[in-house]
């Protein structure tokens, strides 16, 4: 179900109404287009459903589709194209009902129009009504909705959000360097303020440095002046050496000791995680037994030695994988090179199966099947096919092909019964005589049926073989897919392609042959198109034809521009052979050969074309019993029309 604006796009060469066309459709592109099979399940869905918005749908059903003419030069429809869609002829009938705006240059041709619109989107809807609405500009491809896909409008998108995009990280940049500068001001105005509350006693350091000069002075005298204090203090200074250096290896000491905790709770973890993954794929006991031949082999596993020791069994484990891996697709190789021999060999017992090892099981199954049946069991069930349904088969061809050539010359007998019917010329009728055209391809393969089919009753095993040899030869080429083979299957089967057809003039009443048609060369124009008549007819009347010879099952031939060059005689001769034929003629000709047709037609009418856009038609009264139209003899002397 698609909207309209889906189906509907502006042609390449008049995207300068683009914005105006796209302003003029803008609420028919949004309405969608329902199928009458999805209206009924639509209407019940949109009804029980709160949209949150506006939506228009349109029923279309198949008695939608209407017959319009084509719309003015300057209408709006020829600048459009629409996409292949079962809609499009409905779409296209509703655009020309409600949207036939002439496309005009000026405002003085916009008011002399009754409906236009003008390239910068100003619409005339009426002799009064007028719009133009430039809420958007009328270039704005934002707004537009038209198109068989939205990839040049994704890509106008996609720039705008990236312009979009640089505009926000450029205000994001200033909005940034906006706050640095609204809190570099906020620290300055604290500083001043702290600065504003301050006394100088605050600031003023030089009695308190005088201050602290007398008091280092007075610790200095004493420390010297008193032995005792200095030595306390030299074994403080001591002590105080000791307890930092303490400290130092007591922390050098807990650095190590978390060190070795978060390696031990890492071991811990991959201890936990090989345990875990060990649980979850236990070794066989074979794996088992083989892992302790390469772990006893070197030295003991230490957490010294244990990654070396790892890696060096996971490269020999690896290499050990890789040779294997060598051999079985060694094994591999051999293995479906002998499903692939067994394929090309016995295509018919390998059917479809494919030669990989995916398919292994199938061949085992065979291969366990034809053990348990035997080979001389085997063998003497393929003889016995060979004997009975192979050579049914044959026979059957055989006699399809046979009662094919025996249907064709079967129908041209009837034909050939028309054809005595109507004079070909004074005196003589047409006979057509099918021939057998004898072509190498097609006599090589009856020799081969009559081949195989010559040692069908044999015992001799050899010969019998040889047999199926050439028969399995026979049916693979009918069976193959190369194109050679299939133009020689459709050239041997087909039974139209082996014979020919040939006209032979003879006398009426004697039959004597008195002219022979293998083609149309070096006769005149008028035997050519006498011989080619009656041909088509008599071609008509063989595909269309019945099988108990009747009248074809679809009898009416279109004949246009009819009878243009014939004379008189030949066109009565040619409506008297496709009547004979059972064939209903509707002839479109000049009126000079109305007369002419006038006995064998039941009714006719006159087709006028004006401008090659309009056309009218009057129907003409027949009178059934004269075999006569109703002109005016103006008209009857008159050669325009075509009736």
């Amino acid at each position: 179900m698609p909207f309209a604006g889906e189906l509907i796009q502006v042609r390449a060469d008049e995207q300068a109404w683009s914005g105006a066309i796209e302003r003029l459709l803008h609420g028919f592109a949004l309405s969608l287009l329902v199928d009458e099979r999805h209206y009924a399940r639509v209407a019940a869905w949109v009804d029980a459903t709160h949209l949150g918005g506006k939506l228009v749908y349109h029923r279309i059903g198949a008695a939608d589709v209407m017959n319009v003419s084509a719309p003015p030069p300057r209408s709006l429809l020829h600048k459009l194209e629409l996409a292949p869609h079962a809609h499009q002829e409905w779409l296209h009938a509703e655009l020309l009902r409600r949207y036939d705006y002439a496309c005009v240059d000026s405002v003085q041709a916009l008011q002399r129009s009754e409906r236009a619109i003008t390239a910068q989107g100003q619409i005339k809807h009426g002799r009064s009504r007028h719009e133009k609405d430039d809420r958007h500009a009328v270039g704005d491809r934002r707004q537009w909705v038209l198109g068989f896909d939205n990839r040049d409008k994704l890509a106008l998108y996609k720039a705008e959000a990236g312009t979009l995009a640089q505009q926000i990280a450029e205000t994001d940049r200033a909005i940034a360097a906006i706050k640095a500068e609204r809190a570099q001001q906020a620290s300055h105005a604290a500083a001043a303020q702290s600065l504003a509350n301050l006394r100088w006693s605050d600031i003023d350091v030089a009695p308190l440095l005088t201050r602290l000069d007398a008091i280092e002075a007075t610790l200095k005298e004493l420390r010297e002046g008193d032995v005792a204090l200095r030595e306390l203090g030299e074994r403080i200074e001591a002590s105080s050496t000791q307890v930092a250096t303490a400290q130092r290896l007591l922390n050098e000491v807990r650095d190590e000791r978390r060190d070795h905790r978060r390696e031990r709770e890492r071991l811990d973890k991959e201890r936990a995680r090989c345990g875990e993954e060990v649980a979850a794929r236990p070794l066989t006991p074979l794996q088992q037994q083989g892992l302790d031949a390469r772990c006893d082999a070197g030295a003991s596993f230490t957490l010294g030695n244990l990654a070396e020791r790892t890696l060096a069994i996971e490269r020999a484990l690896n290499q050990g994988i890789g040779a294997l891996e060598t051999e079985a697709g060694e094994l591999t190789h051999r293995i479906v090179g002998c499903f692939e021999t067994f394929r090309r060999r016995w295509v018919q017992d390998a059917g479809d199966v494919q030669a990989n090892l995916e398919s292994a099981s199938d061949f085992f199954a065979r291969l366990d099947r034809l053990e348990r049946d035997g080979l001389p069991a085997h063998e003497a069930r393929f003889f016995d096919m060979l004997r009975t349904q192979s050579g049914q088969n044959l026979v059957a061809l055989q006699t399809h092909i046979a009662q094919a050539h025996k249907a064709i010359r079967a129908r041209m007998e009837d034909v050939n019964a028309s054809l005595e019917t109507v004079p070909f010329n004074r005196g003589s009728v047409l006979q057509i005589k099918p021939e057998d055209r004898r072509l190498p391809e097609v006599i090589e393969f009856r020799q081969q049926l009559r081949d195989v089919l010559a040692h069908q009753r044999t015992e001799d095993r050899e010969r019998a073989e040889a047999q199926f040899e050439g028969l399995r030869k026979l049916v693979a080429r009918l069976a193959s897919t190369d194109p050679e083979h299939k133009r020689w299957r459709e050239q041997v089967l087909d039974v139209r392609l082996h014979v020919e057809f040939i006209g032979e003039e003879r006398d009426a009443h004697s039959g004597r042959q008195l002219e022979v048609y293998r083609s149309g060369a070096g006769k005149s124009g008028g035997q050519r198109q006498k011989l080619a008549t009656t041909c088509l007819a008599a071609a008509l009347r063989y595909q269309l034809g019945d099988e108990d010879g009747g009248v074809p099952q679809y009898a009416a031939v279109v004949l246009d521009e009819a009878f243009d060059k014939a004379d008189n005689e030949f066109t009565a001769m040619a409506m008297r052979i496709f009547e004979n034929f059972g064939f209903q003629m509707i002839v479109a000709t000049p009126l000079k050969s109305v007369m002419t047709l006038e006995p064998f037609i039941g009714g006719a009418c006159f087709v006028e074309i004006d401008g090659r856009h309009d056309s009218r038609v009057l129907l003409i009264d027949y009178d059934a019993a004269s075999q006569r139209l109703d002109l005016p003899r103006a008209a009857r002397e008159g050669d325009d029309a075509q009736p």
